[in-house]
Formats: C-alpha cells, sequence, structure tokens
C-alpha cells in the first residue's frame, strides 16, 4: 500500500509523507503515535458486489432487527443516524450473527405476583451474592496501591494458571499488535502498566465467577461477544478520545451488563419472565426489569461492585452506562453507553436485550467526533473482535 496524503500525529508532526510505500516498521510507528487509520491509493475504489447480493426477504429481516433494536431512538441525531447505517451495512456483509432470542416458556403467568414475590428474596440480595473471589480481592489491593510493581501484579495474577494464561494470549493478540512476543506476565506489565494489566485480569476474573450459567436461561458464549464487543468499542473510543486508561474502558464495557448475569444465575425464572413480558409488551427488557424483579440490572450491579469493592471509578461506568448523564464522570460513562448502542447494532451476540431503552444525545455527540468515525471505529473493532473472542470462548469452554 502506499499513501494517498502525509500522515500527522495528534500534534500536527510529519510522521510519514505522501507516496511512501507501507512497510510493517511504519505500521509500529502508526500504532505507537496513535495514528488509527491512512489514506492508500486506491482506498475509494468502489467494492459493489464484493459481498454479494442480498434478497430482499433477507434485507428487510435485518432492518426489521435494526428497528427493533432503535425503537426507542430520534433518528433526528446524525450519531445515531449513522451508528444505524454502518450497522446495516455490517448485517448485511453477514460479518456478525446475532444469537436466536430464547423462547419464553411463562409468557401466561401473573407478572405482579411475580414481582411482589421477587421484591422480598432482592432485599436479601447481598446474602445471596457470592463472597469475594480471593484474586479479586488481592487485585482490588494492586489497582488501589500506588506503589505496586510489575512483580506485585505478577505474583497475584500467577496465583491463577489460566488468568496468567489468558492475559497472555491476550497481550499477544491483535488487541495489542506487539511486534515480539511477550511469555510472562511481569513483562507485559512493563510494557502496558500496572493498572492496566490489574484491570484486566480483574475483569476476566468477575466474568469467569458467572460463566456457568443454565443454557436454556442465556447463551453465555452469545452473552460474552457481546459483552466483548462492548469492551473492545469502549476501548478504540477512548483511545479517540485521548482518554487515559483504555484498559479500564474495555473492562467497563467488558462488565456493563453484569447485574444480567446476577438475574439470570440466581432468578432464572424471573429472567425468563422479564424476557416473555418485554416480548409480549413491546419494550425493552430494562423496562420489565422493575416490574417482574423490582430493580434493573444496573441497580442489582451496584450489589456486586460494592460487596466486592471494585474500584469506585469502574463501577461508576457500570451502573450509570443507560444514564451516563448522571455518572460522576460522563464522559467514561458516556463511552461504555455508546459502546453498548454501537455493539447492538452490529447484532454481535447477545445479553438478552430487546432494544436499547435510552438515548443520552448530548453524552453521544460529544463522544464522537465525526460521522465518518463510526465506519472507523466498526472497522478496527472487527480487526480486534475476533482474537479476543476466540481466547474468551476457550476460556469459558
Amino acid at each position: 500500500m502506499v499513501l494517498e496524503e502525509d500522515v500527522y500525529d495528534i500534534n500536527t508532526r510529519l510522521l510519514l509523507s505522501k507516496g511512501q510505500k507501507i512497510a510493517n516498521n511504519h505500521i509500529r510507528i502508526l500504532k505507537i503515535w496513535g495514528v488509527s487509520e491512512v489514506k492508500v491509493v486506491g482506498s475509494d475504489r468502489p467494492s459493489a458486489g464484493r459481498h454479494g447480493c442480498i434478497d430482499n426477504e433477507k434485507a428487510e429481516g435485518i432492518k426489521a432487527a435494526i428497528r427493533l433494536v432503535f425503537k426507542n431512538a430520534d433518528f433526528a441525531n446524525s450519531t445515531l443516524k449513522e451508528i444505524c447505517k454502518v450497522a446495516l451495512i455490517h448485517r448485511i456483509k453477514g460479518e456478525f450473527t446475532m444469537s436466536p432470542r430464547l423462547n419464553c416458556i411463562s409468557g401466561s403467568q401473573d407478572m405482579q405476583g411475580k414481582s411482589n414475590a421477587v421484591r422480598g428474596h432482592i432485599k436479601g440480595i447481598a446474602d445471596k451474592l457470592p463472597e469475594t473471589p480471593t484474586i479479586i480481592s488481592q487485585l482490588n489491593q494492586v489497582i488501589a496501591d500506588p506503589l505496586a510493581t510489575s512483580n506485585d501484579v505478577a505474583r497475584v495474577v500467577n496465583t491463577s494458571p489460566s488468568l496468567a494464561a489468558t492475559l497472555l494470549k491476550i497481550v499477544n493478540s491483535a488487541y495489542y499488535g506487539f511486534p515480539s512476543k511477550i511469555d510472562r506476565i511481569s513483562r507485559a506489565v512493563t510494557i502496558i502498566g500496572t493498572k492496566e494489566i490489574s484491570s484486566l485480569a480483574l475483569g476476566i476474573s468477575v466474568m469467569q465467577t458467572f460463566k456457568n450459567i443454565p443454557k436454556h436461561i442465556m447463551d453465555m458464549q452469545a452473552f460474552i461477544r457481546h459483552s466483548l464487543a462492548c469492551g473492545v468499542i469502549a476501548r478504540i473510543l477512548a483511545a479517540r478520545n485521548n482518554l487515559p486508561q483504555t484498559e479500564q474502558l474495555f473492562v467497563s464495557g467488558l462488565l456493563h451488563d453484569i447485574g444480567k448475569l446476577i438475574v439470570y444465575c440466581y432468578y432464572p425464572e424471573h429472567a425468563t419472565d422479564c424476557f416473555c413480558l418485554a416480548e409480549s409488551a413491546d419494550t425493552s427488557v430494562f423496562q420489565t426489569e422493575r416490574d417482574i424483579i423490582g430493580k434493573n440490572h444496573p441497580q442489582l450491579a451496584r450489589h456486586l461492585l460494592s460487596r466486592w469493592k471494585l474500584p469506585m471509578d469502574l463501577a461508576d461506568n457500570i451502573v450509570y452506562h443507560h444514564a451516563p448523564s448522571r455518572a460522576s464522570n460522563s464522559d467514561t460513562a458516556g463511552i461504555v453507553h455508546l459502546a453498548d448502542i454501537i455493539s447492538q447494532g452490529l447484532g454481535i451476540g447477545y445479553s438478552g436485550e430487546r432494544s436499547i431503552p435510552h438515548f443520552d444525545y448530548p453524552v453521544m455527540d460529544k463522544i464522537v467526533d465525526s460521522r465518518h468515525s463510526i465506519q472507523t471505529v466498526v472497522r478496527q473493532a472487527v480487526h480486534q473482535l475476533g482474537p479476543m473472542e476466540a481466547i474468551f470462548q476457550s476460556q469459558a469452554n
């Protein structure tokens, strides 16, 4: 590939000149300086027909699926309109296949009676949640310690061989794109950072705690796909907005629906009732959670995050991912909000939700600098998601 235009970094410093042939070492330079894409000669050539024809019935089905996801949206908003456009293109390409929705088996039951019964249970949710796993407690201590070293992190991570193996697979994947192999956790910490590796380890450990959800309640592979997509997109959006600690945004996206796993794990019958009521009332599952459970999933997440003493800024991103304007840091919570919207629009995996309940338009518009950036974010996510998905799915199995 040959550069069609000069390439500058964020400080307008010239990195590569127009007409230069791109080599592997150039790609590394671009990554180091945070350049997410460049224009190459021939990049505007038409690609019509590359993905083949699509029949009208399938196209209408895809459009109907997107309309359901965005049924509460105001399409006068340019950011949201662009997300829908990009989502339609990628669904037609067939790059992502949404998992089939779960069958409702108890839709005719008395929902109000169920709601009253579960409200009593929810009062004792703190007694029902598991104690903090030892490794999560140790990771919390490392994250909270400003003097923690790479050896401190490595010592904690290496107490779990499966966690250490997963982290090494991640740092050696296209997610980071390092030119040489990293073969030990202490080396990964030195390159990526103490807080960043600790956050990654924390997110992986929390997800592992809830991996045994019954398949008739939720397909956990589909759930992990959606969670990963949200995390990957959140990290990309954070990088594009020059925010520090991008790994924390990945973990926030990965864990944004942790409250749903509490429902699936401890209240499986009521999870099914939420699905059924949402379908019969043609609304989002989020909006049925209060009717059936008495609380919505971000409120349930707050119980777990508080009990496990997860970092407050991470918890804030998760609890307010549907209402980022209410968060103490609306920028980071807004990134998770937007990442969730994009991943649901693309149809990557399935978390149990039918449609997005709320859209925080001012926060969304603040995060996205142009309509073109949505396309760039999705392209980068497609590139990074494959390797990450393979790693997490092997871990789940």
